[in-house]
């Protein structure tokens, strides 16, 4: 939960070998085929496990050279999802999330921070009902997976199409298909994030108690964001757009932070292809405003600056390197 401008930018923006193309193509048709329908079928199932289940998890989150273990406890009752993420080692940080806001509790700065909630832009939430759409742009392979945190799993492989996105390797929960293991991969299979479950329990009640914080945040400064949909005119008084995305992604979210704290309006675009996102962030410079130009990469993260007639453009996704340098080439103003 960095705090400087730059990684703030970057924060707002996961086994079993992946099989080559090669492989593939030694494969009858039909096996193919079956192998693909059955990981969309598991796709499908653990978008929606992720969502509807009550689960208490501890897990490893490994990104580049950092490694953090954290607790995740879900809920999910008549009023939609409620979640608390606590972070297990280092400075003690808590995510609370519930259907209208996230709270970010920080005690290193003494802050607090509240955004609205949104639909989550995890995969998760982007597969449901999506399996069919992704499996343009990405190879899908099923195949039976190894024990994870005690629970035997099935593997779905996720190899991009093209070399503008990046791959998965997903170890899902046969029994409740929740998601134990993920792993974000290159093109060439070579691992840049992952996150594997420990430990998980699935009680059918889980209460208040457990969602509440459990750090004080007395006496701490409260920030509050409310980002907003943008306009036509957004953040910068005039309008923006992208001339070229990798095939297959769209805009999600067009949103404009109003700015606080003597920040200058951000206009955000997001786009995704339904697994992989991007962000594009458009603010206008200050003379004392800190630039960000070329390719900056925060473990699995790449970000790409230039500067457009006195603006930032700042283009961040866990994509390769060449896309967001691609996109942020691309955009123009009208």
């Amino acid at each position: 939960m960095p705090e400087d401008r730059n990684i703030s930018i970057y924060s707002r923006a996961f086994s079993g070998p992946i099989c080559s193309l090669a492989l593939l193509l030694l494969l009858p048709v039909s096996v193919v085929a079956e192998e693909e329908i059955d990981a969309r079928m598991w796709l499908d199932r653990m978008a929606h496990a992720s969502q509807m289940l009550n689960y208490d998890g501890t897990f490893i989150y490994r990104n580049g050279g950092r490694v953090e273990s954290m607790r995740i406890i879900h809920r999910r009752d008549p009023d939609g999802e409620r979640e608390r993420l606590v972070s297990l080692n280092g400075v003690a940080r808590e995510v609370i999330r519930d259907p209208s806001r996230v709270t970010c509790i920080l005690p290193d700065s003494r802050s607090v921070v509240v955004t609205k909630s949104r639909p989550r832009s995890l995969m998760l939430a982007q597969l449901y009902g999506r399996s069919d759409t992704i499996s343009k742009h990405y190879k899908l392979r099923g195949s039976n997976g190894d024990r994870v945190a005690g629970r035997t799993t099935k593997l779905v492989a996720i190899q991009p199409r093209d070399h503008y996105r990046y791959g998965y390797r997903l170890s899902i929960d046969e029994e409740t298909a929740l998601l134990l293991r993920s792993e974000l991969v290159t093109g060439d299979g070579i691992g840049l994030e992952q996150i594997i479950y420990t430990s998980i329990a699935l009680p059918e009640i889980i209460p208040d108690e457990l969602l509440r914080p459990g750090i004080s945040d007395e006496g701490f400064k409260r920030i509050s964001s409310e980002p907003r949909t943008a306009s036509g005119t957004a953040a910068s008084g005039m309008n923006w757009s992208t001339d070229w995305l990798p095939d297959g992604f769209v805009m999600g979210e067009r949103t404009e932070d109003p700015g606080k704290l003597g920040r200058r309006p951000v206009e955000q675009m997001v786009y995704t292809d339904g697994l992989a996102s991007l962000s594009v962030f458009i603010e206008r410079l200050e003379a004392t405003s800190e630039r960000l130009e070329g390719l900056s990469t925060m473990g699995a993260v790449n970000a790409f600056g230039r500067l457009v007639d006195g603006f930032q453009v700042t283009v961040v996704g866990e994509v390769p390197a060449v896309t967001v340098e691609s996109v942020a080439g691309s955009v123009r103003r009208q």
